[in-house]
């Protein structure tokens, strides 16, 4: 976002440097006129030659609106001939070329000797010089139509603003309709930039989409009934008794736009893992807004979400999508934690998902939700030891212990987990919770010291390949490794 800052500004900038440029030289183009002219030479002379010139100015306007916008409209979305034809750019330019074409017809009709001849005459040349200043900087801005950089603001400034529009109450039904249509449009572009595999235009519209739904989730927390009475809308396919309860919840809104965030993912390739990312981090923080204002069942429909692309995941044995999958199901469990009854619901699925994995022949995806949970109870010790104990004792505890319990790769894994938490939590004073994973699984000394070893002697911060986590799973932290060493050599 920030590079599409930068862009912007840097477009602004030079249609600014640009406009100016013009004005200037109009300026003096417009002084230079009286002092050679008088203003009965240019009635005579000049009429003519600036109504032939203003004529080829409107061709060149007119021309460039009909080409680019079809153009873009045809690359994107037909919406975007709606959204382009009241802007402001070509609505002044417009209004500008109508009024001086009404100058001059009137001069043409009334006579020159007429009192109101030399100030329209005057008025009408000043208006050609707004339209040769004018020109340059009006094709400038409508060649940036076919930037997605600077249609996708526009598209959510508009989705935002049909939202308040039904915030406060004005033109509701078509606010609500206006909203629900550009949330379709944006999600169809993804899908067309997924299909060209135009990476930028695929992130633009999925951060349109969470702006919307940031939007959804916000107003819905401060006016509760905010949807009743507004026709609900559903994706296709949704069965009757799904529709009844989402509207019954006054939920259908958030469940719409995540059905079509869920759909854009769906068609993403795996060579767009990093479309993957990016929406799993922002359902991450609209997850954490909506338990944040206590909105639970919004909460339920983003875990909906993760499950659905988790199974996705597995069912296309994608290790990769199902480990980026899996580190952001840990943030989301972590930004939710201040809901205790999802918080269990997201702890089970995960686990539940992780062991699918394993049945299904995906080899390290158990194993990656081992040592995701193993940093997820870190990561929650340090703002509540008490629910990082709970998690030990219900969830990660268990795990690690039928891992260790295995044979193979999972037993060395569920021993990494287990020495990583337990020396990182000595490490940070975390009393409850090093105490708590001792007593269970690390008091034989024998053994304890023996995995250690071995741990200790594979302790890099870096992953053997180049990959999205880039830092590997079981890494000591240089104090914990320092407490583990000394340990082991007593």
């Amino acid at each position: 976002m920030a590079t599409h800052r930068i862009g912007s500004a840097w477009t602004q900038t030079r249609f600014l440097i640009l406009l100016g440029g013009c004005v200037v030289v109009v300026l003096l183009l417009g002084g230079v006129l009286p002092v050679v002219g008088s203003t009965r030479e240019l009635q005579t002379n000049g009429l003519s030659l600036a109504s032939r010139m203003l004529n080829q100015f409107t061709t060149v306007v007119v021309t460039s609106i009909a080409l680019i916008i079809p153009l873009s409209s045809n690359l994107y979305s037909p919406r975007l001939v709606r959204l382009y034809v009241t802007h402001p750019i070509i609505v002044v330019s417009l209004i500008v070329l109508l009024v001086t074409h009404l100058l001059f017809v009137t001069l043409g009709i009334i006579p020159p000797t007429s009192r109101a001849s030399r100030p329209l005459l005057s008025l009408a040349f000043a208006f050609v010089l707004v339209v040769m200043a004018g020109l340059l900087p009006f094709l400038f801005g409508v060649s940036q139509f076919l930037r997605p950089t600077f249609f996708m603001p526009m598209l959510t400034r508009k989705a935002v603003h049909s939202l308040q529009g039904v915030m406060e109450c004005r033109r509701v039904q078509a606010s609500a309709g206006d909203l629900f249509e550009i949330t379709d449009v944006v999600a169809n572009i993804a899908l067309t930039g997924m299909t060209r595999g135009d990476r930028q235009l695929v992130l633009l519209s999925l951060q349109s989409l969470h702006t919307i739904l940031m939007e959804l989730v916000g107003a819905g927390a401060r006016i509760p009934p905010l949807w009743k009475g507004v026709r609900p809308h559903y994706v296709p396919g949704l069965a009757r008794e799904g529709q009844l309860f989402i509207a019954q919840e006054g939920l259908w809104p958030e469940a719409y736009l995540l059905a079509q965030i869920l759909r854009t993912m769906e068609a993403a390739s795996k060579r767009q893992h990093e479309l993957l990312a990016e929406l799993a981090d922002q359902l991450v923080q609209t997850a954490e807004l909506a338990a944040v204002l206590g909105r639970g069942r919004v909460v339920e429909l983003h875990l909906m979400v993760f499950n659905a692309l988790l199974r996705e995941s597995i069912e296309a044995r994608d290790l990769r999508r199902f480990q980026n999958l899996s580190y952001h199901y840990r943030l989301l469990i972590e930004a939710i934690a201040v809901l205790p009854e999802f918080f269990h619901q997201a702890m089970d699925h995960m686990i539940a998902y992780g062991r699918l994995a394993e049945e299904e022949g995906m080899g390290f995806g158990l194993k990656t939700v081992i040592f995701d949970l193993a940093e997820l109870t870190l990561s929650l010790a340090s703002s509540s030891e008490e629910r990082a104990v709970e998690m030990v004792q219900l969830w990660v505890g268990p795990l690690i212990q039928d891992a260790i319990q295995s044979e193979g790769t999972l037993r060395m894994v569920g021993w990494r987990a287990l020495l990583k938490v337990y020396w990182e939590a000595r490490e940070r004073g975390l009393g409850s919770l090093a105490d708590c994973l001792y007593w269970r699984h690390l008091s034989d000394g024998t053994v304890h010291r023996e995995r250690i070893e071995l741990v200790l002697d594979e302790d890099r911060e870096l992953h053997a390949e180049f990959n999205d986590r880039l830092m590997r799973f079981a890494h000591l932290s240089p104090g914990a490794a320092d407490r583990a060493r000394a340990f082991a050599e007593e």
